[in-house]
Formats: structure tokens, C-alpha cells, sequence
């Protein structure tokens, strides 16, 4: 009997736990995008303000597939995209609205901002989807081979072409043609390595986080075996 409850406590951690996960995926997502509109200058480069949050997806995807499994992962790209889909089209609709009498320099603001946001939204989502895609699969091929073991080598050894693939599919699709060449250039360039170091440093953090939420969520193998033992007691 109290094998079962343990169980169906761990069961309704894991959901709770998703639905949090799924939400600050998408939202982080989200705010990457809009945060990608603005160009800061570092030591003479234009980088997108997206890179300061972009590497905690990879964060996040990581700690999903790595309990919850591939289709598991898979749903919370979908979700994540479908909202940003729905942001575009809400930002495209509101900057074809015309503006109140008297706030039309409010309007041309705001079309400022919005009306670049599409075209990065689609550089975004494309480049979410590739990266996050190839990353569960490079993470899941590196853990049948190291188990449960060695979670910060599958994490970097994954993202390490995810975010090749996530620099070159967004850049190209939101600034080719916005940026002179050589910003281009440099921009892709540097946003995947500062993209790559961000999460590297933010790796202890993630090591830890996974080792203190592993003996509540456990992995989507080890909550099955459970289940199957308490169905057959």
C-alpha cells in the first residue's frame, strides 16, 4: 500500500514538475524572440539581446528528455512553438491596426519593435526545431550508451551542434540582408560561441539542479518499472 503511494506521488511531482517545465520553455522562448529585436554592441559586434536567455532552452530540454523521455520532449517543442506561432500572428494583427488619433508616433514604436518580431519569430521557431530536435537526439544516443551516468557530458556533447545549427539557421533567416556582411559573419559566429559558453557556465547549475530533483522526478525507465511492480502487487 505504501509502495503505491509513493508511486502516485511521484507520478503527480513529474506532472506538476512538466507542466512548469513545458510553461518556462515556451516562455523563455517567447521572450527570446522579443529580446532578439534589440542589437547590443560587444567589443564592436551586434549581438541579438535573445543570447542573454536563449541557452536556458537547452537547459530545460535537457532536464525534459533526460526524465520524461523523447516523446515527452518532443510535445514541449510543439507547445512552444505553436504559442510563438500564435505571439507572431497577435503582434502582426496589432501593428495593422490603425492607431488612435494622437498616438500615432506610439504606433510607429511599436511597429518598430513587433514588426520585426515575425521575421525573427520564423528565424527562431525554425531554428528551435532543428536544434532542439538534433540535440534530444545526439543527448539520447550519448545516455544508451553512459545510462544515467555522466548527464554533463550528453548535455554539452549535444548542444555543441545544436547550437551550431540554432546560430545558423537564425541568423541567416532574421538578419541576412539586416546586418552589412561582415556583422553578419560576425554575429553568427560569436553568438554561437557566446551562446555555447553562457550554457557551459551555467552547467554547474544545471548539474546540481538535476541531482537534486532526481530522486523526486527519477527517469521516464525507472518511473515505468515502478508502475509495472505496484500493478502487480
Amino acid at each position: 500500500m505504501s509502495n503505491s503511494k509513493s508511486t502516485v506521488s511521484t507520478t503527480n511531482v513529474r506532472q506538476t514538475t512538466l507542466i512548469y517545465l513545458t510553461a518556462i520553455s515556451a516562455g523563455i522562448l517567447l521572450i527570446s524572440n522579443l529580446a532578439a529585436t534589440k542589437l547590443w554592441n560587444m567589443f564592436g559586434i551586434a549581438v541579438d539581446g535573445g543570447i542573454l536567455c536563449f541557452p536556458i532552452s537547452y537547459i530545460l530540454g535537457d532536464i525534459i528528455i533526460e526524465f520524461y523521455g523523447k516523446k515527452v520532449a518532443k510535445s514541449v517543442i510543439f507547445s512552444s512553438i505553436l504559442l510563438n506561432i500564435l505571439a507572431a500572428l497577435v503582434f502582426w494583427a496589432v501593428c495593422s491596426l490603425p492607431p488612435f488619433t494622437g498616438t500615432e508616433e506610439m504606433q510607429n514604436s511599436i511597429v518598430n519593435v513587433l514588426g520585426f518580431a515575425p521575421r525573427i519569430i520564423l528565424g527562431s521557431l525554425t531554428a528551435y526545431f532543428f536544434s532542439q530536435f538534433s540535440n534530444n537526439f545526439i543527448f539520447e544516443k550519448i545516455k544508451k550508451k553512459t545510462g544515467s551516468k555522466l548527464f554533463l557530458v550528453r548535455a554539452l556533447g549535444s548542444s555543441i551542434v545544436a547550437h551550431f545549427l540554432d546560430s545558423l539557421v537564425f541568423e541567416t533567416i532574421a538578419f541576412l540582408g539586416v546586418l552589412p556582411l561582415n556583422d553578419f559573419l560576425n554575429q553568427a559566429l560569436f553568438a554561437y560561441l557566446l551562446g555555447l559558453g553562457l550554457e557551459l557556465i551555467l552547467s554547474p547549475i544545471e548539474l546540481l539542479i538535476v541531482a537534486k530533483v532526481r530522486p523526486f522526478l527519477k527517469d521516464e525507465e525507472q518511473t515505468t518499472k515502478e508502475v509495472q511492480r505496484t500493478i502487480k502487487s
